[in-house]
């Protein structure tokens, strides 16, 4: 699997050097605030988990950590798709997008049930995603993970219950 980078330099290319922590064990230990299910229709599509230092969430510019286990096989290119989607519903329209969604797109494997994808947020706003606890890519830009993880905890997601149960425990 290739593992990928975006650099503040706006640069995609393979560079294992970006995230020194290639395993999710080398990873700080977070504590976990809420987790949630997601079900379309009759479906059940991923469970997820948010974690964070102290436990309670206050801010997507510190360090947190989002877990998704899935229920499904789903592509990487749906995937990020579907991060493009919610990005309109939230009338998302930063002009690194196009990088952004790009990066996703390069980086995130497909799926099949049981695979794990976490994306992880140190205290320097770098963004690193795992695929089953290996590191497949990052994006250096802090400003990329409040807007990623506001798919799932902005007041004006698709999936309100969904942010319910993520903030709920």
């Amino acid at each position: 699997m290739s593992q990928w980078a975006l650099t503040n330099e706006d640069t995609l290319e393979p560079t294992p050097s970006m995230a020194p922590l290639t395993t999710i064990e080398e990873l700080r230990p977070l504590t976990l605030v809420g987790s949630s299910q997601l079900r379309v229709a009759f479906f059940k599509v991923f469970d997820s988990k948010l974690y964070s230092q102290s436990g309670q969430w206050h801010d997507p510019n510190k360090s947190f950590r989002f877990e998704l286990t899935y229920s499904r096989a789903i592509s990487g290119r749906f995937l990020a798709k579907q991060t493009s989607k919610e990005w309109d519903h939230l009338g998302f329209s930063d002009p690194r997008r196009g990088e952004w969604e790009s990066a996703i797109l390069a980086m995130w494997p497909d799926v099949k049930k049981g695979d794990t994808i976490i994306f992880d947020v140190d205290d320097r706003g770098i963004s690193r995603f795992y695929y089953n606890n290996e590191w497949v890519g990052s994006v250096e830009d802090p400003d990329f993970a409040p807007a990623f993880i506001a798919i799932w905890l902005s007041p004006e997601t698709s999936r309100p219950a969904h942010r319910d149960g993520l903030l709920a425990d």
